[in-house]
């Protein structure tokens, strides 16, 4: 018999470990496993996608080009009508006028040419807010600040003329003018500056000023105002998995809508506690009736259309949440048929029964709304359908409103599958068999590209994962089988994994109270895990075991004790599930009796019994509502299967894709050779066999997880060894105890083979983690923060702004000018002296409130950026060069590389070549002339080993180098968290460099070539 091999993988969003087993009968072994690392695409505290920070970047940019742009085309449109000498900057330099009372007085008197063009350009430089997105209206919103700060100020202008003469004349403007750190107030509508503007030309031409007509008035307006529109997406919405040649529908269109509620109804299970029932073809078509006269349908309000007695109740919705819970979607504020309701309020009844005997109409209308940005787009797209007359105005006139601020994004398949599909959903038919009345497959899907998925940290960890997988292939050859395993944060958004960090630490604390609890009920610590699962679930049922209603006492809690035993509610030889929400404690004479069954399965031959029971469940308001579902499942023989296939095997979006890819690495011979497995079930075998104090460490407080990235392949080999051969061993010991009656989980489980656990332990400590370098010059050039510099006497100085809130006593001695601003300093401290009252700023000389003052640094200009001061970015790499001293000893000099000097190669032609002499300025630091040899460059995470005069000797990986002291630090191959840092290089004994393969097979490197741009300049 062959052995058979089986790869696994451990995948997360920025590590990948790997194992691959061989298998020969009862016997097997560790082939070869290991973990590799890699950079997520995103910041390491926020959390935000570096593509996103990138395109917030390039925004700024373009935005900044355009306004620079903007400027220059209004001084040169004003010098060629007369209002200014020339269209440079200086053009505009007029001393003591005040542009607010300028715009104001233009009401008034005539101005001069000098005085009109400095109205004109200060009201150019801040030309107001225009949204020219359909999702927000030039009306306040609740949600949004800065539109509610607008709509206060439109009140306040009521009592003016123009935005110059408010700002000039209301008491509430004259501190201030603009906004400044979340503060909106000072915020204006564009359109408000386009009436002023109208406004000064109408009185200038009254009051006889020749220079402001109507030529300039327009030409001005154009350059002054003109905002491009929103580029439209309907060209990037996917394709359906059904019609190939169909777009996906818009999620707010008509068809979607009505497909979703469809399919919800069909699946809907009514009943009591003998029996349930699906809803009848004459109950679907109640329900569908009138859809779109409100946003969505609570089950309460179902309950009332289709007359269900109160005796009867929804399958998993308590009675509590009817009138809370959405039929479709989990909240009653994300109703189910919000965009059929938008529509058809806007358009009328009418029309809207006219269009619902061409739905594809109505949901070409959904498209439009949904995809495309601006009102002229929207008209031209809607303007094409072929509409009955008024429709299209109405639907404009609701744009107008913000009644379509909702319509975005797409669903999973295209409208016109949906209007398929539809028929056989109103005549009762499930979705699957809906689909195949269509002609449809419903578990088709297309093949996904990779590159194709817009999550970049999903798409990340999924490209390095083939990477690492083809690697691994390459070297031994094509495994039997690939199993699986995804972190369950990959294919997440930055948001949703925040969500789950918050929710694991907010478990934590609840853990920590909970232990404290402990204590005091059973009046000892808990010895462990199982002490606290068991102390969680007595709590849950207030303490009473809810199959027999009986009370279980605070000593039997202990995990020692067996007269109470943790029983999987349904069975986990038929289910899978081994969560919390399956979990039960209860008397072991009730688990002996119930055995291998479920609640009902048990006590529906006693009716009294039965009802008593599912009385009990009902009555535990803690519990969650899925949980209750478990103790009172009837038809458990038609899901369990189901049920079983979803808890053994990870069917998330990510993991597919991935196993799609890989599939296809295997002939089509019918064979399935890719699975996945998810985490919940690596978790419980690894403490099963007995190897938990590998990945974590049992504190006081709690298990927690070890700095160490070995783990990964640890879970990796968990994974390989989950076979489907393991499972069904696993099972059948399930089944044996449950048929029994007796007590079984998954501490002390048969390893997979005999010595396994040795094996592991013997092997572990050799793991190579392999992290990838950092080779390419990438991430910002120099800070975001500019500092003001200014030439003085002893060479140039480095200003930066700082918030009152955060100024000390000794700040103040260095305020800029601090014998001019004298008065401003001696307010300064009077404040802080008073303890920095926030309802009483301190206030410059003018009376103004003073936000930030401007200080004196001991920075350096590190890079000059538009004639200020910026820090440099992260180190790009680090050039390292050799000489022998006098006693024929090497030291070594390290070169650092900037990101700045990369960008800049007018600047720098060739590589920056002075070398860290620590504690001293760079203009003393040595050359690297020809006298010096270079060796190779450290990029983040280059592998070396050091060896210093006294013989100690570090290995691991670069990370980072010391400018002021040209110290090095290290971290350990297996832990980021173990550092070596102060690593003086010069004086080292030996400097060696590596590579490490995806392998973690570890490479002399004797020399590099020393490059430029990717040519060599040694």
């Amino acid at each position: 018999m062959l052995p058979v091999r089986v790869l696994a993988v451990d995948l997360g969003i920025a590590s990948c470990g790997w194992a691959l087993i061989e298998e020969n009968g009862e016997d097997g072994r560790i082939f070869a496993w290991g973990v590799r690392t890699f950079d997520a695409p995103e910041t390491a505290k926020e959390r935000t996608p570096t593509n996103q920070l990138r395109r917030q970047h390039r925004g700024l940019r373009r935005v900044i080009r355009r306004r620079r742009q903007r400027m220059a085309a209004i001084r040169e449109l004003l010098t060629t009508c007369g209002l200014l000498p020339n269209d440079a900057k200086t053009g505009l330099a007029r001393p003591g006028l005040d542009p607010w009372q300028l715009r104001a007085v233009a009401l008034d008197r005539r101005l001069d040419g000098d005085e009109l063009a400095a109205v004109l350009v200060h009201i150019a430089k801040h030309r107001g807010f225009r949204s020219n997105s359909k999702r927000q209206t030039n009306a306040a919103a609740e949600d949004s600040k800065m539109l509610g700060a607008i709509e206060a100020s439109r009140q306040h202008l009521i009592q003016y003329r123009s935005v110059g003469e408010m700002f000039a004349k209301n008491a509430a403007y004259v501190t201030r003018k603009r906004n400044r750190d979340g503060d909106y107030t000072r915020s204006i509508l564009r359109a408000d500056l386009e009436h002023e503007v109208r406004l000064i030309f109408e009185r200038q031409r009254a009051l006889g000023n020749t220079l402001a007509d109507d030529s300039l008035h327009d030409a001005y307006a154009g350059l002054a105002f003109t905002q491009r529109p929103l580029a439209d997406s309907e060209d990037r919405i996917g394709a359906c998995p059904f019609e190939p040649e169909e777009k996906r529908g818009a999620k707010r269109g008509y068809s979607f809508e009505m497909f979703r509620f469809l399919s919800r109804l069909t699946a809907l299970r009514i009943g009591t506690r003998h029996s349930e029932r699906t809803l009848t073809v004459e109950e679907i078509a109640r329900a569908a009736e009138g859809f779109g006269v409100q946003r969505g349908m609570t089950f309460a309000r179902l309950r009332r259309i289709l007359d269900v007695p109160d005796a009867e109740r929804f399958a998993d919705v308590p009675a509590t949440e009817e009138g809370k819970r959405d039929v479709v979607n989990r909240s009653a504020n994300n109703g189910c048929m919000q965009g059929s309701a938008a529509l058809r309020t806007a358009i009328g009844d009418v029309a809207w029964k006219t269009l619902l005997g061409v739905p594809e109409k109505l949901d070409r209308i959904a498209v439009i709304l949904s995809f495309r940005e601006s009102a002229e787009s929207i008209r031209e797209g809607l303007d094409a359908i072929g509409l009955p007359d008024g429709v299209a105005d109405a639907v404009m006139a609701g744009l107008d409103q913000g009644a379509f601020g909702d319509f975005a994004g797409a669903g999973h398949i295209s409208a016109r599958a949906c209007r398929a599909i539809i028929p056989g959903l109103r005549n009762g038919m499930v979705y699957s068999e809906a689909c195949a009345a269509a002609g449809y497959d419903h578990a088709q899907r297309p093949a996904t590209r990779i590159e194709d998925i817009a999550n970049p940290v999903a798409r990340k960890a999924l490209s390095e994962a083939l990477k690492q997988l083809r690697a691994i292939i390459r070297e031994y050859g094509l495994p039997n089988r690939i199993h699986v395993e995804l972190a369950r944060d990959v294919g997440k958004s930055a948001e949703e994994r925040d969500e789950i960090r918050r929710g694991i630490e907010k478990r934590n604390k609840e853990r920590d109270r909970l232990r404290d609890v402990f204590v005091e009920t059973v009046g000892q610590a808990p010895r462990g895990a199982e002490d606290m699962l068991r102390f969680e679930l007595w709590q849950e049922q207030s303490g009473r075991c809810l199959y027999t209603d009986r009370a279980i006492p605070p000593t039997a809690i202990l995990a020692g004790d067996n007269s109470v035993q943790v029983d999987h509610i349904l069975p986990w030889s038929r289910f899978g599930d081994d969560s919390f929400v399956n979990k039960t404690l209860c008397f072991a004479g009730a688990n002996q009796e119930k055995r291998g069954r479920t609640p009902y399965e048990w006590l529906k031959d006693d009716t009294a019994a039965w009802e008593a029971f599912a009385a009990r469940v009902e009555t535990i308001r803690s519990m969650k509502g899925r949980k209750k579902r478990n103790y009172v499942l009837k038809d458990a023989a038609s899901v369990e299967e189901k049920f079983r296939s979803r808890n053994l095997n990870d069917t998330r979006y990510a993991a597919r894709t991935l196993i799609e890819y890989l599939a296809r690495l295997y002939p089509a011979d019918g064979t399935r050779h890719v699975f996945a497995r998810p985490g919940a079930l690596t978790d419980r075998l690894r403490r099963g066999w007995g190897l938990q104090d590998l990945k974590k460490v049992l504190e006081s407080d709690g298990e927690k997880r070890r700095a160490d990235d070995r783990h990964h392949a640890l879970d990796a080999l968990i994974v390989a060894a989950t076979t489907e051969s393991a499972l069904n061993r696993l099972t059948r010991a399930f089944q044996q105890a449950e048929a029994a009656g007796s007590h079984r989980d998954f501490s002390g489980l048969e390893p997979p083979w005999p010595g396994f656990v040795e094996e592991v332990r013997t092997k572990f400590p050799a793991i190579m983690v392999s992290r990838a370098e950092r080779g390419r010059a990438r991430g910002e050039a120099h800070a975001a923060t500019l500092r003001q510099v200014r030439q003085e006497e002893e060479g140039p100085a480095v200003y930066e702004r700082k918030a009152v809130l955060a100024l000390t006593e000794a700040d103040l001695a260095r305020v800029k000018d601090a014998e001019r601003n004298a008065a401003l300093v001696e307010s300064l401290r009077a404040w802080i002296a008073a303890g920095k009252p926030k309802d009483a700023p301190p206030k410059s000389p003018k009376g103004d409130p003073i936000g930030k003052v401007r200080l004196l640094t001991n920075k350096k200009v590190d890079v000059e950026v538009r004639g200020g001061a910026a820090d440099r970015g992260e180190m790009v790499r680090v050039d390292v060069f050799r000489k022998p001293n006098r006693r024929g000893e090497w030291e070594f000099y390290l070169v650092p590389i900037y990101p700045h000097q990369v960008a800049n190669r007018e600047r720098w032609p060739a590589p920056p070549d002075r070398a860290v002499t620590a504690h001293k300025p760079e203009d003393v630091w040595p050359v690297m002339d020809r006298s010096f040899e270079f060796l190779w460059s450290l990029h983040q995470r280059s592998f070396i080993e050091v060896e210093r005069r006294d013989g100690t000797i570090i290995t691991g990986y670069f990370v980072g180098m010391d400018r002021a002291g040209g110290q090095i630090s290290i971290v350990a191959p297996h832990s980021t968290k173990a550092i070596a840092a102060g690593i003086g290089a010069r004086t080292l004994k030996r400097f060696e460099k590596f590579r490490v393969d995806r392998l973690g097979r570890i490479f002399t490197v004797a020399r590099e070539t020393r490059t430029w741009h990717g040519v060599a300049c040694t």
